[in-house]
Formats: structure tokens, sequence, C-alpha cells
């Protein structure tokens, strides 16, 4: 059996606090919600688009949240879709990237709540039943798009995207000031995913307002607050002190037990 000293036990304890604890430290305090509000202007060959973009964007408990309220009027689409359009904008949407300032990683979460009144809304969506072109301002219950019914989902997270202020990316869309045409987005032909540049916005908002400008966008690893697996300097001290303390005392230990003899012979 492995024996320890009552010092290197408490140190190694200390150790492996500091670890456990670190995970959600970080180096950001809570940031207050700040309402995101301006309008948006696309120019295009097929015609003049507009709308405003409008949402709370916050940091709490090592989260970058992005809040949006939207009222649904007209048609009842019934909870089952409710959930249906909730699931498909979070989802999509949600920590798809996050942010790290090299050390620590921090979620990026989106939240959206559905409102019985336009008062507080952000945006406000016309429900009608059946099927049609869906676009910022009007949904349908049926077939969205002429897309099947199980697109609805990734069909509410394309326009969620309009919502928070991104541009469409294919051709006879809302497109940006540059043309810029991408299949293989969210916001493109394809509806796949979002991409790091749809993040640019709250990065900047993060860098300025946490004031920690090594702020970056990197993938998501599926892992809530985690701390990079890179011992710091800390812990590498600490550790080197306990394996100090071992050898300390295991020498004098064995000091002892060489004199021994010679003290009760």
């Amino acid at each position: 059996m492995m024996l320890f000293s009552r010092s290197f036990k408490h140190c190694l304890i200390g150790f492996l606090l500091l670890f456990s604890t670190s995970g959600n430290a970080g180096l950001i305090t809570n940031i207050a919600t700040e309402t995101i509000n301006y309008s948006i202007l696309s120019q295009n060959p097929w015609g003049n688009f507009r709308w405003t973009t409008s949402y709370d964007i916050s940091f709490v408990d090592q989260d970058l949240l992005i809040d949006v309220d939207v009222y649904l009027r007209g048609a009842d689409p019934g909870s089952a879709l409710r959930d249906f359009w909730e699931e498909g904008i979070e989802s999509i949407w949600s920590n798809a990237f996050d942010l790290s300032d090299g050390t620590y990683f921090y979620d990026t979460v989106f939240n959206v709540d559905w409102l019985n009144t336009s008062v507080g809304a952000d945006h406000t969506v016309n429900v009608i039943v059946g099927n049609g072109n869906v676009n910022l301002t009007q949904w349908y219950t049926g077939r969205p798009s002429g897309y099947s019914y199980s697109r609805q989902g990734v069909i509410a997270a394309h326009e969620f995207g309009h919502m928070i202020g991104l541009f469409d990316e294919y051709s006879g869309g809302a497109l940006n000031p540059e043309g810029l045409i991408r299949n293989n987005s969210i916001m493109g032909r394809n509806l796949s995913s979002p991409r790091i540049d749809h993040f640019d916005a709250f990065l900047e908002w993060a860098q300025i307002n946490s004031g920690v400008a090594s702020l970056a966008l990197v993938a998501d690893s599926g892992v809530d607050n985690y701390f990079v697996s890179e011992p710091n300097s800390l812990a590498i001290l600490l550790l080197s002190i306990c394996m100090a303390l071992s050898i300390k005392t295991k020498s004098r230990r064995n000091s002892i037990e060489v004199r021994g003899p010679s003290l009760f012979a």
C-alpha cells in the first residue's frame, strides 16, 4: 500500500480543488442586458428589402445569451408547431460556436419566446393556416415555402437569422451589400447550419462590453463552460510543491529507519 504524509494529502486536495473550481471561473463577469435594434436595407437587382433586427443580448453565468421575443399573430399554430419552431431555432443556433479567450470557453445560447401580445415583442409574425411562402413576418402552418412539413424547424431557424440581423445568401433573396451567395449555410439555399461570421456581431459586443479583447469564435465542442486541458502555471507550481513535500517526507522517513538500530542497539 502506498502511504502519503499528511502534508502531501493536504497539498493534493488543494491541487484537485484548483482544477474542480477553475472550470467555471472564467474571466468575464455578468454583463447587463442590452437591447439591439436597427433597420436593415438590402438592395438587389430583383428588388429592395427592408426589415428591423431586434434582440436582447447579455452575459450571464459564463454564457452569452441572445434572447428574442416573438408575437405570433393570426391563426393559432398550436403548441406542437410552436415547440417545433422553437426547437429548430434553439438547437440550430445555440452553441454552434463558442467564445474563447484562449483559456476559458463560453457558450452562446439562443432563446426564443412566443408572446400573445405585441407589447415587449422584438418581432411580430403573422401565422396563416395552410401552405405558402414563408418570410420574416409571415409563417404558414402547412408546407413552408414548398418544403415538406418536417422542415418547419429549419425554416424557422432561417427566418430567425433575419431577426438577429443576417441577410439571405441565395440568389433572389435579401443579399448583403457584397452580394454574398453561399448555399452551404442556414441563410443559403441548402439551409444547412450557421457559419462563423454569422456570430461576428455577438463577438464584437462581448469584446467591447467585457473588456477581453482576446475573445474569439471557435467551433463548439459540446461541453459547457469547460477549462482548456492545459495546466496553468499556478497548477504546475502547486503540483511541484506537492511532489517536493512527498520526496522530503520519504527521505526523512528513510533516514530515521537507517539510524534507528544505532540508537537502540
